[in-house]
């Protein structure tokens, strides 16, 4: 195996008998790995995260590092159950394929013809959209589109993907890649629909069981009181947990690093486990096949991707003249990666109770060991360039700042911009007198979004609400003629839910 760079050896000998548990199995080339691995949690702080790699058909690496929770210190092991967000996709696309296998429904089938709810804002689009549509990313609407309907609202699956039939799409059909969690919720829909069966029961029965992953989940809901469970974490604190059920399909699996290995032993076996079939190979080639192509670079160095594209819940390129199959998810508190080169017999699965740059510089850590081997500090590159980006955001607050005009006053009296204002797509929202002050609440999402609204210049009012996730939002009222409240926007850069496109009416 490839030598990484010389680390101090105090330093690393300090870390890896603090952080190692009794329960890591790392076989003989691997050590030098785990030591960068350990570094790396310490230098970006985090509260925990586990790693597994299988080469060659074997599992040679299977470690936890740090906490499941940094406030009762309890250390994270190999069973402790991560959510792994968005690296759920691969396992609804699977439970699609094997529908397909079973002749109850095939990928060119228009989505209406086996879900006849499904609604999208363009009719054309909704009489087109085929089964593998849902699946690959191509649908006309924007990355992230309609995120905030499922996001701690008390939507179930069925209202979210009705409601974003008032989203209009940004792009043409099938034009271009736009990343939708709302399709593959329809995905799970189309399961439900075919089967009698939810995504959640179809899944465990055809994968979770037959895999053995007996501690994996697809839901959240009494994680607090149950053991060996992460905690997420944010700037390193633990946080509420947040339920998921609503995105099921999309994003809402929890598992741990010894499940998950059964699941990439799958894969890598292209839908074979154990001598039993739990998808064709003809199912696993149509997963992995480019359906979205995205852009790749120019191509010109001696690691350049030459193609990049989306399956069928997978992302794909090319290294060093190899496929690498994979796919990421992150949600508030919990970050993960599921990796697979197959030309390398090998692949591995990262998850994290934060969301860090860790996850991405293990990632690249772990392909660089394998493939590329130029011993290239991906660590120190990825702890650098979060410097760097927390450093831009000081500078943005500050910009903000600075942009502020002092000394003005509301248009109105506050009472007067009391009351209920509706977005057509995410629903309602209720401004009221709370004392002296003014406060917002996001009805669907009663929890997480709401805060007081404090003066900010104008019409304009700061709101921080209680999810700790977000950052600080501005909320601008708009008049009439008469000088009547008609209505908000919401000003909240945040990279995952677009606040500005919400669009609140007074009622």
């Amino acid at each position: 195996m490839e030598q990484f760079k010389p680390l101090s050896f105090i330093l690393l000998i300090s870390l890896w008998s603090i952080i190692l548990p009794v329960s890591s199995q790392v076989q003989p080339g691997y050590e030098e790995l785990d030591k960068t691995i350990a570094y790396g949690v310490e230098l970006f702080d985090m509260p925990g995260m586990a790693v597994g790699i299988i080469k060659n058909g074997e599992v040679v690496f299977s470690n936890a590092y740090g906490y499941s929770n940094t406030e009762t210190k309890e250390p994270a092991n190999t069973e402790t159950l991560f959510g792994i967000a968005s690296c759920s996709k691969a396992f609804t696309a699977a439970c699609i394929a094997i529908l397909v296998d079973e002749g109850k429904l095939k990928w060119e089938d228009r989505v209406i013809d086996h879900y006849p709810e499904f609604k999208m804002y363009d009719p054309y689009i909704t009489r087109e959209m085929r089964i593998q549509d849902l699946l690959c990313h191509r649908s006309g609407l924007q990355t992230f589109d309609g995120d905030l309907l499922w996001y701690g609202t008390d939507y179930s699956r069925e209202e979210v993907v009705n409601r974003i039939q008032y989203r209009e799409n940004e792009y043409s059909f099938r034009s271009q890649f736009g990343y939708q969690n709302v399709m593959f919720i329809a995905a799970g829909e189309v399961i439900k629909s075919v089967t009698g069966k939810t995504w959640d029961e179809f899944v465990k029965e055809h994968i979770f069981n037959p895999l053995g992953m007996e501690r994996t989940t697809t839901t959240n809901a009494g994680f607090a009181n149950k053991e060996n469970v992460a905690w997420p974490h944010q700037d390193g604190k633990p946080m509420d947990f947040i339920n998921y059920d609503n995105s099921g399909p999309a994003a809402s699996i929890n598992t741990s690093v010894d499940d998950l290995l059964r699941w990439v032993d799958l894969m890598l076996n292209k839908g074979t486990y154990n001598d039993q079939e739990i998808l064709s190979a003809n199912a696993y080639y149509k997963l992995v096949s480019p359906m979205t192509m995205l852009n790749a670079g120019k191509a010109e160095t001696p690691e350049g991707t030459h193609f990049y594209g989306y399956g069928l819940g997978w992302f794909l390129y090319d290294k060093e003249g190899m496929k690498v199959i994979q796919h990421g998810g992150g949600l508030p508190g919990f970050h993960s990666k599921v990796v697979l080169v197959p030309e390398n017999s090998l692949g591995f699965v990262i998850i994290a109770n934060e969301l860090s740059g860790m996850v991405e510089a293990t990632y690249q850590t772990i392909l660089d060991y394998h493939i590329s081997k130029s011993g290239r500090d991906f660590i120190q590159d990825y702890y650098d360039g979060g410097q760097k980006q927390n450093a831009m955001k000081t500078e943005k607050e500050a910009e903000k700042e600075a942009a502020r005009v002092a000394g003005t006053n509301p248009s109105l009296e506050l009472s007067e911009y009391a009351g209920t204002y509706t977005d057509k797509m995410y629903g309602d929202a209720e401004v009221i007198m709370e004392g002296k002050n003014l406060r917002v609440t996001f009805l669907p999402t009663k929890t997480l979004f709401t805060g007081t609204l404090e003066h900010w210049h104008f019409d304009t009012f700061k709101v921080q609400f209680n999810d700790p996730f977000l950052p600080a939002g501005y909320i601008t009222f708009e008049m009439n003629g008469n000088g009547k409240v008609i209505g908000f926007k919401i000003d909240l850069e945040n990279p995952d839910f677009h606040f500005f496109k919400l669009d609140f009416v007074k009622q």
